[in-house]
């Protein structure tokens, strides 16, 4: 029985893949295979390694389906009271056989899946995907662990360069004597590591699927207050930092993986756009150390607003829409018949299919960005508003969580007003 629903004997577990077009799901070999580990976290027989060629556990607890030809699933039942009391983990591993010869990897999949169910009713228990790959050809979907005299599910979700052969030198020992012999070393597999920037994709990967966002859906663009109120922000790497947070929403929003970038205070610049390859470094490199780039001055942003409109709507017209950031630390001027303001271009490109998202950083005056919402005369709502007040200490889920809490709702309206087609 499990910690968390401890009336379930019986479990139903689907791992699932799905390959990305135009790869041919038929030409790759995914093998599921599960290994029933000891204290000691090893194969106590070599019995308790199931896979294709050995579908049962010794004592009956864990039985592999059949896998049908080019079915892109398996199916595993356990029997948790059947399982022997020297048995602590039981820990699912995906590989792809022939990886290598086939210049095959997990990057060429959207997903894996694995559901576990309650076996009687059909009850979903723990469910976990996988979506963001970086070359492995084999993975580590989760594990089901003892732990107080209960079984618990903990997702794993890591990624190897290796094989199935690698996975069983490391979890199964020969206990045949054989003392002439000199034993192989048993090979250690590594885990891909992840940079800091991988894991900020992955918590982007986690609030999309949250928020029932696909991928490569909008073009994206920044703009950053540059005024002089702003300079802290910028010397210290904050800017940067954020930048970076930015970038990897980006990556998942954009087929090409580009985010636009443009800085203004009295005056804008279009700055160049940044990708994964080209990030580090690039507040430094391309503004501060940039003496052409006009910085510090006062602030004034309805022409940089419709420089924005000049380029996705004049310039680089696209199918997809824009989700365009706009940061800001306060001073926005109030609408105003003489002159051009921000108010005034949300209503005349509303009929556009961009979705301006302000955030307010810090303790300024931002009288006219939190009226937004009651702005008349636009076809459709097409901005909002929040504020942080210390964006240096606020976490990336919390971050991405408010960055596309309205985005969802505008893509809904847009479609159906058809300013999306």
């Amino acid at each position: 029985m499990s910690k968390q629903y401890p009336l379930t004997k019986k479990w139903r577990i689907t791992v699932a893949w799905d390959i990305s077009d135009p790869y041919d799901r038929n030409q790759y070999d995914v093998d599921v295979s599960v290994f029933m580990l000891n204290e000691q976290r090893k194969i106590p027989l070599e019995e308790y390694f199931i896979f294709y060629n050995q579908l049962e556990s010794p004592d009956k607890s864990l039985i592999m389906a059949s896998q049908m030809p080019n079915n892109a699933e398996q199916q595993i039942t356990i029997h948790l009271p059947y399982i022997k009391d020297d048995i602590h983990e039981i820990l699912f591993v995906v590989t792809i056989h022939d990886a290598v010869e086939k210049n095959q990897s997990f990057q060429q999949f959207r997903s894996i899946h694995m559901t576990i169910e309650d076996f009687n009713t059909n009850k979903t228990l723990f469910t976990f995907t996988e979506k963001q790959f970086y070359g492995e050809t084999a993975f580590e979907l989760g594990k089901i662990y003892k732990k107080d005299g209960a079984w618990r599910f903990n997702p794993v979700g890591r990624g190897y360069n290796a094989g199935l052969q690698e996975f069983l030198d490391l979890y199964y020992e020969e206990t045949v004597e054989a003392p002439e012999a000199t034993p192989e070393p048993v090979q250690i597999i590594e885990p891909i590591k992840l940079t800091s920037f991988d894991l900020l994709k992955k918590k982007v990967d986690i609030v999309l699927e949250k928020k029932a966002l696909q991928k490569g859906i909008a073009r994206v663009g920044v703009v950053l207050d540059i005024s002089g109120s702003m300079r802290r922000l910028y010397q210290s790497g904050t800017v940067q930092s954020v930048l970076e947070r930015l970038l990897a929403l980006a990556t998942r929003f954009d087929d090409n993986g580009i985010l636009d970038v443009w800085i203004y205070d009295n005056e804008f610049t279009r700055m160049p756009s940044i990708t994964e390859i080209d990030f580090t470094d690039y507040i430094e490199r391309e503004i501060l150390g940039n003496p052409s780039v006009k910085k510090f001055g006062a602030n004034n942003e309805p022409p940089v607003m419709r420089d924005v409109l000049q380029k996705y709507f004049v310039e680089e017209k696209s199918k997809l829409p824009v989700y365009l950031i706009f940061i800001n630390d306060g001073g926005v001027k109030k609408a105003s018949r003489k002159h051009d303001n921000v108010p005034r271009v949300l209503i005349e490109s509303a009929h556009q299919p961009l979705f301006w998202q302000f955030v307010g950083i810090g303790n300024g005056n931002f009288d006219v960005l939190k009226k937004l919402d009651e702005l008349e005369g636009r076809f459709i709502d097409n901005a909002n508003f929040f504020q942080i007040v210390d964006i240096e200490n606020e976490s990336d889920e919390e971050l991405y969580n408010k960055l596309l809490n309205e985005f969802p709702f505008w893509m809904k309206e847009a479609k159906s007003k058809r300013v999306i087609h």
